[in-house]
């Protein structure tokens, strides 16, 4: 079974408006960010972002999977601002925040289902 068919995975998506006059906003004009996490554990199993390049597509990948949700944004932010330094990284940034919102969303309804 694949880990999109495993019931103990969940999709989250978060997206932002890219900045003006760059390639990504030609070609989206937002940039959308999927995760897709083991609801066990809170740990990031796939990741996809919609950049232009494969490059800073699997590079954004290499980045969030792995990462502990339950640990929050703050850790994530700090890596994304070392490392990434392409256009989109304001976009990037907010459309992560949006997966960490939708995330403590998720908690509380499953919380609330108990």
């Amino acid at each position: 079974m694949s880990a999109t068919q495993d019931q103990n995975t969940v999709l989250l998506s978060g997206y932002a408006k890219l900045p003006n006059n760059t390639t990504a906003e030609t070609v989206y004009q937002f940039l959308a960010v999927a995760i897709l996490f083991d609801k066990r554990t809170g740990i990031i199993l796939e990741a996809e972002a919609s950049m232009v390049t494969n490059l800073a597509r699997r590079f954004v990948s290499e980045l969030l999977v792995g990462y502990d949700l339950n640990d929050g944004p703050a850790e994530l932010m700090e890596t994304f601002e070392e490392h990434y330094h392409g256009n989109a990284k304001r976009a990037l940034e907010t459309a992560m925040r949006m997966v960490f919102t939708k995330y403590e969303d998720y908690l509380k309804e499953q919380k609330a289902k108990q």
